[in-house]
């Protein structure tokens, strides 16, 4: 695979930006995060355009394009990339704990036919810490998925932290909705934190203006607050005293698996290094406070679940 053309003709706004890996879990948000920065052309890529299915028909209804492509099958992709002029990709395989081989071999597909199709720009939402020898399994994959895009074609790499949509899973929400915030990092070691939404919004603004970030690499985050004061926050928006709770660590070992109890000492000895300040000044308008996420998705409202974000 050749390097990326020195080249960086400005995008034709009437071209196509593609999203890869939106048409479920996080990625409805991500979604909204684009049409928040009403970036034309957009469309979404799926395996069938079966407008059976809820979150197709959703996009659709939000004016996405879909496009028909399978990530195992590079002649379909280099069919859905023409006339793209940039691509944001969100994902390439599930987002699970242990890694998938699959992410890597379906990025060097997307790689090589973004390369063909002269793909002038692809944003792909990484990991925080994927330059930073993390030693966790699906961190180092996002790294590994990383270098396939740069060297094939001009990127940008948004690496995420931890999503604030996290805290909306049933095994984290009702426990903090009844009045104890339980996590297995120390009480006043600092959490990045990001929504999904925001990632969306970051990636329209990066593609609008392309010039200022490709070969850039961002670690991403919205907010920096310890436990403690995210467990302040949780009481503001419940009205009710939320108190947090420290979870040993060797639980994760004992009752879950290895690669839970790694990414908790990750967490707990290195973690995310976002510079929260600065990206407020980069990104201006674009990134959420943990408070008003918790206020714009009404957390307290039990009847609530993370499908309703």
């Amino acid at each position: 695979m050749t390097s990326p053309p020195d080249s960086l003709p400005n995008p034709d706004p009437a071209e196509k930006v593609l999203l890869i890996g939106v048409t479920g879990g996080t990625g409805h948000n991500v979604v909204k995060g684009f049409l928040d920065q009403n970036l034309s052309g957009l469309c979404a890529l799926t395996r069938r355009a079966d407008l059976q299915r809820p979150a197709l028909a959703r996009l659709v209804s939000e004016g996405i394009e879909l496009v028909e492509a399978d990530l195992d099958d590079e002649a379909s992709l280099e069919r859905a990339f023409a006339g793209v002029s940039a691509i944001y990709c969100h994902a390439t395989a599930p987002d699970t704990a242990k890694p998938d081989p699959l992410e890597v071999e379906r990025a060097e597909r997307v790689a090589r036919a973004a390369q063909k199709a002269n793909i002038r720009h692809l944003v792909y939402n990484s990991a925080g810490g994927a330059d930073r020898n993390s030693g966790i399994g699906h961190i180092e994959q996002k790294h590994r998925v990383e270098q396939v895009f740069t060297q094939a074609v001009p990127t940008t790499l948004l690496r995420a932290c931890l999503f604030m949509e996290e805290f909306w899973k049933k095994y984290t929400r009702p426990s903090i909705l009844k009045g104890t915030f339980s996590f297995a990092v120390q009480p006043d070691r600092p959490l990045h934190l990001i929504t999904t939404r925001d990632m969306g919004r970051v990636a329209a603004y990066v593609i609008r203006n392309r010039e200022q970030y490709v070969g850039r690499a961002i670690e991403l985050a919205g907010d920096v607050l310890t436990p403690q004061q995210m467990a302040t926050e949780f009481s503001k928006a419940q009205e009710k005293p939320v108190k947090y709770r420290e979870v040993p660590p060797w639980i994760f070992l004992l009752l879950f698996r290895k690669s839970l109890f790694d990414l908790v000492q990750w967490y707990r000895h290195h973690g995310y290094q976002a510079d929260v300040a600065y990206l407020r000044q980069e990104f201006p308008e674009l990134l959420t406070p943990f408070s008003t996420f918790l206020a714009e998705t009404d957390w307290a409202n039990s009847a609530l679940t993370y499908q309703d974000l």
